[in-house]
């Protein structure tokens, strides 16, 4: 189950709500690949073929799009048999977006407050 989270920046108050995680269907393949362009749907199909079951780790996480200033949640897959991770770009304006692994986010908006953040809900 996912986790819905509110991230919220002390300094100039912007605030992001977004779902982080997976939900159920998000167990097989073929649910997740709309997640992607076409173009990263034919590369997770080629680097999955000949698999019965291909195994994979599918999650939104937070990520910051530098050019828009926003915090958003992104879809990434990690295929295990190749080792090849593919994510999506921001939806917007289709720059590359740098998914956040660290605990505290900087503000994209202002880039001087550390976002704080809030469980405020699950999803599935």
């Amino acid at each position: 189950m996912g986790k819905i989270i509110e991230y919220i920046c002390p300094s100039c108050e912007n605030s992001w709500q977004i779902h982080i995680g997976h939900g159920m269907a998000h167990g097989v393949l073929e649910n997740v690949l709309n997640e992607f362009s076409e173009e990263t749907r034919q590369k997770i199909l080629t680097d999955t073929c000949g698999e019965e079951f291909p195994s994979f780790e599918f999650n939104y996480h937070p990520a910051v799009c530098r050019r828009c200033r926003k915090l958003f949640s992104i879809p990434s897959i990690y295929l295990h048999q190749s080792g090849r991770t593919y994510s999506s770009t921001c939806l917007e304006c289709g720059n590359a977006a740098a998914i956040q692994t660290e605990e505290e986010i900087i503000c994209p908006h202002c880039e001087e407050g550390v976002l704080s953040k809030e469980e405020v809900g699950r999803w599935d």
